[in-house]
């Protein structure tokens, strides 16, 4: 912990950055610039890992009051205290066997190097309420500026917590439409709905054309194609031995992200996943279809796993597999379910061989390749099934009806249905089918509260260019190169971060 001046001008002026690992520190980083230009902020940082520590200490883009390092709160601790936890959970609103089944490295998909016991989660998420909890009381900040919450426990826990406490929390959820965010204080950009349920009754603003032709510009298509070269897996040898030699030569940080990650386990696991990574991918190119047939079909997509989203928002429909099941049995007996993979599974490392052969075992369902056209499979089914997330949002372009089983802001729409219990699902699906009726004036209504609330920003552009620095700092820990590449990285970028400081300020003051 380092403090530079615990001065402060006032504590109601005071702005809590979580500075979570990766590419969301330098994004943060780039708001609080924007602010602390209006010189009327005290800036206290939360940081994530030690790699960081040496250049948020030593940088000299916002002078911060105090930089704290989150994981002294768990490591080396044995112990929970249960009644504590019972009154948090009382306390701040929680359920927390929730919050954790949320977290990824908690998750099936990341035990292969080390499954955490009961005690061993209880520790951990005893601890980071205690700390959020007292460094809130102590900073009482006006606003926490965090990425979007549910990538992991500790940012789940935070927000929560703030919420309960009042505290405004701010942060960057991506929009349905490609270079769309909206600054928001929720996890499903309900300032969409909300502006929504405002002005439906009284909108009468002449008709736009929002068509399959004005989708296809600006799906999220375009977003995945950003997402992939963020790939490592594109370097080139020597950058990737380079890479690899330093972290087997270099032990990595305890937290409880690395729990069991031994030098020999990081090599086996690297090797299988290429291996398997490989087969996979060939299961996939030999057993889904690549064309669509000439069949009545439902469509249901995919979502990477893991994943925040899903695992946040619709904790009980995670289990994707079980949701195709249920769908499967609920189609009337003349249509056929297309399951598509997710293009962005293979960055991570596609799913098991095993998975792909339970849907292939469905007699009324058909998995389809990732490669295939997502605007295709939309604009010729019958109706689009979805957990959340773009695809159901971009087949209203396509006049089609839209089943959803989380929130989303869009479903505030009479052309989309939530599902709430799954016994309803064959009625829903069935009326769907036989009486939707699309409004075109609702829809309008959505597009005119989702321009009015959302601003225009490369998220993910900066997302992958703040990954950039991240690694440069984690592989050659001098904050001195990290400072050089970061002022690079916000001039190039300055007009962006001028207009999202602009709307955090809006987002504060409302």
């Amino acid at each position: 912990m380092e403090i530079n001046d615990n001065t402060s001008r006032n504590d109601s002026s005071n702005i809590l950055l979580w500075l979570d690992q990766g590419p969301y520190a330098y994004i943060n980083l780039g708001v609080a610039s924007v602010l602390s230009k209006l010189n009327k902020f005290n800036f206290f940082g939360i940081v994530a890992t030690q790699q960081d520590i040496s250049f948020f200490n030593n940088q000299k883009v916002i002078p911060f009051n105090e930089i704290i390092y989150y994981p002294d709160c768990y490591i080396n601790k044995s112990s929970y205290d249960i009644d504590y936890l019972k009154k948090s959970e009382k306390d701040f609103d929680l359920n927390l066997w929730l919050d954790v089944y949320g977290e990824r490295f908690f998750h099936e998909h990341r035990t292969h190097f080390h499954k955490f016991s009961k005690s061993e989660i209880l520790i951990i998420v005893e601890n980071s309420i205690r700390f959020f909890s007292e460094l809130i009381q102590r900073t009482n900040p006006q606003l926490i500026v965090m990425q979007t919450a549910g990538e992991n426990i500790a940012n789940t826990l935070l927000f929560k917590i703030a919420k309960k406490l009042k505290i405004k929390t701010l942060m960057i959820n991506p929009t349905h439409i490609h270079n769309r965010i909206v600054v928001s204080d929720n996890l499903t950009s309900q300032e969409i709905s909300n502006n929504f349920e405002k002005i439906i009754q009284n909108f009468n603003e002449k008709s736009q054309n929002y068509d399959s032709n004005y989708i296809k510009d600006q799906s999220l298509t375009e977003t995945v194609k950003v997402q992939h070269t963020f790939n490592f897996d594109d370097a080139n040898t020597t950058q990737k031995i380079s890479h690899y030699i330093h972290r087997l030569y270099n032990d990595p940080e305890p937290i409880y992200q690395n729990i069991g990650k031994t030098k020999s386990k990081i090599l086996k696991s690297k090797i299988s996943a290429n291996i398997n990574t490989k087969k996979r991918k060939a299961f996939l190119d030999t057993n889904s279809i690549l064309e669509i047939q000439d069949e009545k079909f439902l469509y249901f997509p995919l979502h990477t796993e893991p994943e925040a989203k899903i695992l946040t928002t619709s904790p009980f429909f995670s289990n994707q597999l079980a949701v195709i099941e249920n769908i499967a049995r609920s189609i009337p007996v003349d249509f056929i379910l297309y399951v598509k993979e997710h293009p962005g599974q293979g960055l991570k490392l596609w799913r098991s061989i095993n998975y792909y052969k339970k849907i292939l075992e469905l007699p009324n369902v058909k998995l389809v390749h990732p490669s295939v056209n997502p605007q295709e499979l939309i604009s010729k089914c019958s109706c689009v099934i979805s957990i959340s997330g773009s695809t159901g949002f971009e087949a209203l372009f396509y006049k089609k009806p839209v089943i959803l089983f989380s929130d989303e802001y869009y479903d505030c729409l009479s052309m989309v249905t939530k599902i709430t219990n799954i016994t309803d699902l064959p009625d829903l699906i069935l009326k769907n089918l036989t009486s939707f009726e699309f409004n075109n004036k609702e829809f309008n209504a959505l597009m005119n509260s989702q321009n009015s609330e959302s601003i225009t920003f490369p998220y993910f552009q900066l997302m992958k260019d703040a990954l950039t620095i991240s690694l440069l700092q984690r592989k050659k820990e001098d904050y001195t190169l990290t400072q050089k590449a970061f002022a690079n990285f916000y001039e190039k970028y300055k007009e962006n971060f001028e207009l999202l400081g602009k709307e955090f300020q809006k987002k504060l003051s409302n």
